[in-house]
């Protein structure tokens, strides 16, 4: 590879690293599997991070990475200087189950190929931001992994409606997909995706190019679908009618997420009770704070259609200067058990302050109350 980082600076990279993502110690560990493949200047960098905060989920986990960095060393003389030989190291492909490659990795599409000969045995794949990765590249990776469950793309320019096909035509155990910020991902593409959608467990789309027509025909090839999580983010072109057609044919679902607009509110819930029965997580954000709310009513009659919903978020959704909707919300939905509020806004930091002081009086006056309340972060 061309411009390896020096080692101290990698050093120095992952510890900001670590620090950014020390309160989320999975995605810190999936960095580090994901990083670790660039090269062997890197993985031979990174141990040293490792050691110092090993957050590995076993012992054995540990000791493979042991083994793996003793067998760097032993063909080290072989294969000299050649960074990529790295993926030939024996049994490398054992352990990665998980791999995020994003622009800090700065893959070209030989690594990708080299990644494809390597036959990693993927569960989850995550690409961000890869600007030189390709349809035909990320095919060919997607070929050598028949195993893959979760596929995330996020940011890759250079993919096409041609990436859309061969997910479905190689990921047949898929079960979670996360596509978001795809520019070149059209309309048409996106309907590729109806064959594999009735085999989805959760699928998330953030500043997608879909529309009504999306959902309303997944819900004619499939009158029944597995999906458990639905996120609906920044997709300006999806109305109330595309939403609840994939609401009334996804009576498995626990969680859904969506961004309200000038397309999209709470009336997606003016439908059949049953469709919203098992639904235990619901999340409301706003794309624009200025532009969009919804009243308490509103609030209250939509969770009202959801007897089994646990944990409510508001992210600047609702006007909420104080605590005081908190007894009709519960009446509302008494299973709920925890209400996370980021206010939609609040003039002064004063209020907000007594706000906070609020929440926290809350939950330590009511100690026997089932729900607990949080500002969002």
């Amino acid at each position: 590879m061309k411009g390896i980082i020096p080692r101290e600076i990698l050093y120095k990279i992952l510890k900001n690293v670590y620090f950014e993502y020390s309160n989320n110690l999975e995605e810190y560990y999936k960095i580090l599997h994901s990083c670790m493949l660039v090269n062997k200047s890197w993985f031979i960098a990174l141990f040293e991070l490792i050691y110092t905060n090993p957050h590995f989920k076993s012992k054995e986990s540990f000791l493979k990475f042991l083994n793996t960095i003793f067998e760097s060393y032993e063909r080290q003389q072989t294969y000299g200087h050649n960074e990529t030989n790295f993926f030939l190291i024996r049994n490398y492909y054992y352990f990665v189950k998980h791999l995020h490659i994003s622009s800090i990795c700065y893959p070209s599409n030989d690594d990708i190929y080299l990644l494809s000969d390597s036959q990693l045995n993927l569960e989850s794949l995550k690409l961000e931001d890869c600007r030189m990765l390709t349809d035909n590249s990320l095919n060919c990776l997607l070929k050598s992994v028949p195993n893959l469950l979760s596929l995330k793309l996020i940011s890759n320019n250079n993919l096409t409606d041609i990436s859309i096909q061969n997910i479905v035509m190689n990921s047949k155990k898929l079960i979670h997909l996360y596509i978001g910020r795809q520019v070149r991902f059209t309309k048409l593409g996106y309907t590729y995706l109806i064959n594999c959608c009735p085999k989805l467990k959760i699928l998330q789309l953030n500043h997608a190019n879909v529309v009504d027509n999306f959902f309303i025909e997944w819900s004619r090839y499939s009158k029944e679908n597995d999906l458990e999580v639905l996120e609906i983010k920044h997709c300006n072109s999806v109305t109330n009618k595309g939403i609840q057609q994939l609401l009334l044919s996804s009576l498995k679902l626990k969680k859904f997420s969506f961004t309200i607009s000038n397309t999209i509110n709470l009336d997606i819930f003016k439908i059949n009770k049953i469709c919203c029965n098992n639904i235990e997580y619901l999340e409301i954000d706003n794309s624009d704070y200025d532009k969009y709310e919804i009243s308490r009513f509103q609030l209250t009659k939509a969770v009202k259609k959801m007897p089994h919903l646990k944990i409510l978020t508001l992210i600047a959704s609702v006007k909420i200067g104080s605590l005081g909707f908190l007894p009709k919300l519960i009446e509302a939905a008494p299973s709920l058990e925890k209400l996370y509020i980021l206010p939609l806004s609040l003039s002064s930091s004063v209020k907000y302050e007594n706000l906070r002081k609020e929440i926290g009086n809350y939950n330590i006056n009511n100690p026997n109350q089932k729900l607990k309340v949080y500002l969002y972060k």
